[in-house]
């Protein structure tokens, strides 16, 4: 266990997969309990379906996301590996206030309070040494790293605004922090990955194929995403579609133009492109939504936020962190038969949780149907990765 020190992407994969295996049991057991007629309630008071969205927004990903931007971070801006002085404090600091969010949260809101500020706290530290890489870069292009320091600044924002909500119950703080902590912070900083790495990865792997990624496209997608966030916060939400109509549709083209069939000559590369082509998907979604209540013709619940949360946000996290996890443990670049088996079953649970809201009928069964479904999917990926992070790399080389 004391490599897990030895590399950022160990400590902050470690501290998220343990993480999400937390927050989801909790949720399936919350759903299988509300499922039998029980209220969905923390002993706290707090309304279990807030603090759903504030774990899963603000527990887990961040860890991934810091994981990864100090390992490819210094390489896209030509700077030097992060020394462990540089991010074990603020690692260590992050995973214990990671951990504790939900048993705060459900002891009572003083404490999800103070738990919070140790988070911000920890985010802060993180964020401004990221920042000072940024700052101290000669890297030609920096566009990627200065897009994702500013949503990761608008995750603070969320955040702050989440322990508002605990502290005062107020439903406008509340939902800023989870549409800020969506479309201001996690949407952005997965476009800004995606736009640097698909067509890269893809490149390497599909012969003749050279990469695309103009940089009207990469303003587009993360500027759709603010918009879309901006409109919903100042309470336009029926006229979101103006944004997600045109900027869904280009999220499919680019989809296509980065190689989507082509892709499946290797799975770890098919994973990423399975994944952004959901963000397609959940905007198409999300117009219909806003058009529909733009006429006042129904709703389609929640189903366009899971597309989006399960579909795009999940699977291309899950699919960077496997490669990743690979490829900086000394093993092949290569999904194997449970990796590819558990990114199938969350595929399944993004349909699920989409289905429910869609088939009404059947709410509840498909409700816990997803929430086991996304489990079973992060039980068998953590069961096969957790171990790399303490382990020695493969190949011997230190990291």
């Amino acid at each position: 266990m004391k490599r897990i020190l030895d590399a950022p992407h160990r400590i902050f994969f470690f501290a998220a997969a343990v993480q999400i295996l937390i927050v989801s049991a909790w949720w399936a057991a919350t759903l299988a309990a509300r499922a039998a007629g029980a209220p969905p309630v923390l002993p706290s008071g707090l309304e279990a379906a807030r603090v759903h969205a504030l774990v899963m927004t603000y527990g887990f990903f961040p860890l991934f996301i810091f994981g990864f931007l100090f390992t490819a971070g210094p390489r896209w801006l030509e700077q030097p590996a992060p020394a462990r002085r540089q991010y074990a404090a603020p690692a260590l600091a992050a995973t214990l206030a990671a951990w504790l969010l939900l048993p705060a949260a459900a002891a009572s809101p003083g404490l999800a309070a103070l738990d919070l500020i140790v988070m911000l706290g920890a985010w802060g530290w993180m964020l401004g040494h990221f920042i000072q890489l940024i700052r101290t870069s000669r890297a030609p292009d920096r566009l990627h790293a200065i897009l994702v320091a500013c949503a990761l600044g608008l995750g603070l924002v969320g955040l702050a605004a989440a322990r508002v909500w605990i502290l005062t119950g107020s439903a406008r703080a509340g939902d800023a922090m989870e549409t800020i902590g969506m479309w201001g912070f996690l949407v952005p900083v997965v476009v800004t990955v995606s736009h640097r790495m698909i067509p890269f990865f893809t490149a390497n792997v599909v012969p003749r194929l050279v990469p695309w990624r103009p940089t009207w496209t990469l303003a587009a997608l993360a500027g759709g995403a603010v918009s879309h966030g901006a409109l919903v916060l100042a309470g336009l939400a029926q006229w979101t579609w103006f944004v997600d109509a045109p900027v869904g549709a280009m999220a499919l083209f680019a989809a296509w133009r980065w190689g989507f069939a082509r892709s499946f000559a290797n799975r770890m590369l098919a994973m990423l492109h399975v994944g952004f082509l959901w963000l397609g998907v959940a905007w198409l979604l999300h117009a219909l939504q806003s058009a529909l209540a733009a006429a006042g013709a129904g709703s389609l619940g929640l189903a366009p936020t899971h597309a989006l949360a399960i579909g795009f946000l999940s699977s291309v996290t899950f699919a960077m962190v496997s490669r990743v996890s690979c490829g900086h443990s000394g093993r092949t670049l290569a999904a194997d038969r449970l990796t590819w088996i558990a990114f199938l079953t969350l595929q399944a649970a993004a349909a699920t949780r989409v289905a429910a809201d869609l088939w009404t009928g059947a709410y509840s069964a498909l409700l816990v149907a997803a929430a086991a479904l996304w489990l079973a999917c992060f039980a068998a990926w953590t069961w096969r990765y957790l171990p790399f992070y303490w382990r020695p790399r493969a190949d011997g080389k230190p990291g």
